[in-house]
């Protein structure tokens, strides 16, 4: 049993208590930050930010009353190191403020672009990304076609040079794509690689065209054209030795692991000399320190946040900064067995989805701009549904759905990852209401490899609360092809000879497997009847999806704002 009472010792208000999972790791050139093992990929700590756009008035983040000049060195913090095995083709890890931006690689396609709308609230200068254009445009790939659901073919432009002086071809696109579909590309457990899994045949045609074809319908093929930064196939083989080389706006030099590292102009950028002579990365201890620097203006910009709570209190006040929420990426959710009585029958799934009070929870145990729900979606996805989001807290109707399942005196288990305080907490909170109804809950802390473990395998035991999953922006499709929390491969124990589809309660909701796989394939046109059956099945529910806010000292600026993801525009960035 829980003998901490996490309500009364841990207790904080929101405004006094901004939690580490909206500020460690949250800067928006970290906006899609992906863990890699079981932990879900972006659980904790994404820069996330996207609310709907309603109200407020659109601003930029920064003062316009004059564009940034021309030359001079952007000062960012860091804390880690550069994992050099991971670039450019893997997106997990820490490397996002260099490879997921539009520093030194570029891609086939780009999205959209961001509004920036005034956050409401005491802030000094806090702006939030709204209306975000997902729709794909041109970027190293001029124009494409696609003749058939199984083909795009791009065309390629001309004047496109890699780093070192080289012309870069359609022969590049093909090698890159090709590349990805190698489970062990950038060290393993590549974004990348998982959304290859339908790439069939890639030919370059000739210097200027590329043909991918698909082995079968693919909805978020477009997002894989934007997310694949284009590699040197002269060079890839070099990367994990510190050779970066790309055809963006900055080349990667001047490594030292004691001091950081320099993203330095490419003078013979496609697209013209970018405004920045160079972009100079510190190493520091730990964030708190980066937040002091951000602070007292030796760094621009610290992309690991600003290192605490009282950290950033200061700069949410600070005229002399400016903050912008990201886009969203992930989340906390909790899941329950499906082939384990009782939970194998879905109306206790139900139940227990009803007696999590995610307005609580988020208030008292998330950051400062996390936000409750119950649907995998970021409010910018064209799957959400403001309405059907709405949380369900009702001890009353769960109290029906178990008395109709018959489950009065029965005991449920939970397991639990003590060290996100969400987690003890909200167990806590079903043990409280369950026993009110007659019900036991007996809860089980865990270590984290053993909680990974028993995710991965399926072998927790009624209920397992404390990871997140992927819950992004953009199109539903990425969402639903990376997330293990409600496809039911993380609800039956995989230690089976039996496929998913004859496992004990999969079985039940072929169904509903068969609807997961029409989304990933792009050809869910009603998402309000796919919302209701995910709320149905009920094999995991959303407790928050998760915030974050990035800082920056005022002559920083971003003149051409982010993209829909929530990257900002390398080439356009200056000071004041």
């Amino acid at each position: 049993m829980q003998r901490n009472n996490y309500w009364t010792s841990q207790r904080v208000g929101r405004r006094s208590m901004l939690r580490g999972t909206a500020v460690a790791g949250a800067g928006l050139a970290g906006a899609v930050l992906i863990g890699c093992g079981g932990d879900d990929e972006a659980d904790g700590g994404s820069s996330d930010g996207g609310a709907s756009g309603g109200g407020g008035t659109t601003a930029t983040a920064a003062p316009t009353e004059a564009m940034a000049a021309s030359g001079g060195v952007l000062n960012v913090g860091t804390t880690s190191t550069p994992n050099f095995v991971r670039v450019p083709l893997n997106t997990a890890g820490n490397n996002t403020h260099f490879n997921q931006t539009y520093s030194l690689f570029n891609r086939l396609v780009r999205v959209g672009k961001s509004e920036l709308q005034t956050e409401p609230g005491d802030y000094a200068n806090l702006t939030r990304m709204v209306n975000q254009d997902f729709d794909i445009g041109p970027d190293l790939s001029p124009s494409w076609e696609t003749p058939d659901d199984l083909t795009w073919v791009f065309k390629v432009r001309k004047d496109a040079k890699f780093h070192s002086g080289r012309a870069m071809t359609a022969e590049d696109i093909a090698f890159t794509f090709e590349a990805i579909k190698d489970e062990g590309v950038g060290g393993g457990g590549s974004p990348l690689h998982l959304m290859s899994a339908n790439l069939g045949e890639i030919t370059a045609v000739d210097d200027e065209t590329v043909e991918i074809k698909l082995t079968r319908p693919t909805g978020y093929f477009g997002t894989l054209a934007a997310q694949t930064n284009i590699a040197d196939r002269d060079t890839l083989d070099q990367a994990e030795d510190g050779v970066l080389v790309g055809t963006g706006p900055y080349k990667f030099e001047n490594f030292d692991p004691n001091r950081g590292f320099d993203l330095v102009a490419n003078e013979e950028y496609h697209d013209g000399r970018p405004r920045l002579d160079k972009i100079a990365f510190t190493l520091f201890a730990d964030a708190a320190a980066a937040g002091l620097a951000l602070e007292t203006g030796d760094l621009h910009w610290s992309v690991v946040g600003v290192g605490g709570p009282e950290n950033e209190a200061r700069i949410l006040q600070s005229s002399d900064h400016y903050g912008v929420i990201g886009t969203g990426q992930g989340g906390r959710v909790f899941r329950m067995r499906a082939d384990l009585a009782p939970t194998n029958d879905k109306r206790v799934r139900q139940g227990l989805t009803m007696l999590v009070d995610r307005a609580r929870i988020t208030e008292e145990f998330a950051g400062t701009f996390d936000v409750a729900g119950v649907l995998p979606w970021q409010p910018s996805s064209s799957a959400y549904n403001a309405e059907m989001d709405k949380p369900n807290f009702s001890p009353e109707e769960a109290a029906k759905l178990f008395s109709a399942a018959g489950i009065s005196g029965a005991t449920l288990k939970a397991d639990i990852l003590p060290e996100r305080l969400d987690a003890p907490a909200l167990a806590q909170l079903l043990q409280q209401e369950l026993a009110a109804m007659d019900i036991t809950l007996e809860i089980t802390p865990r270590e984290y490899t053993e909680m990974i473990t028993l995710q991965t395998t399926g072998t927790f035991e009624h209920m397992i609360i404390g990871f997140g999953n992927w819950i992004k922006s953009g199109d539903p499709a990425v969402t639903v092809l990376f997330s293990d929390s409600y496809d039911g491969r993380m609800n039956a124990p995989s230690a089976t000879d039996l496929p998913l589809r004859e496992r004990p309660g999969i079985k039940e909701e072929v169904e509903w497997l068969d609807m997961i796989e029409a989304a990933k394939n792009g050809e869910v046109e009603d998402w309000d009847a796919w919302n209701a059956k995910y709320l149905d099945v009920a094999w995991s529910t959303v407790l928050f999806r998760q915030y974050g806010a990035a800082f920056y000292t005022n002559d920083y600026q971003h003149p051409d704002a982010f993209d829909a993801d929530g990257r900002f525009y390398a080439s356009t960035m200056g000071i004041a």
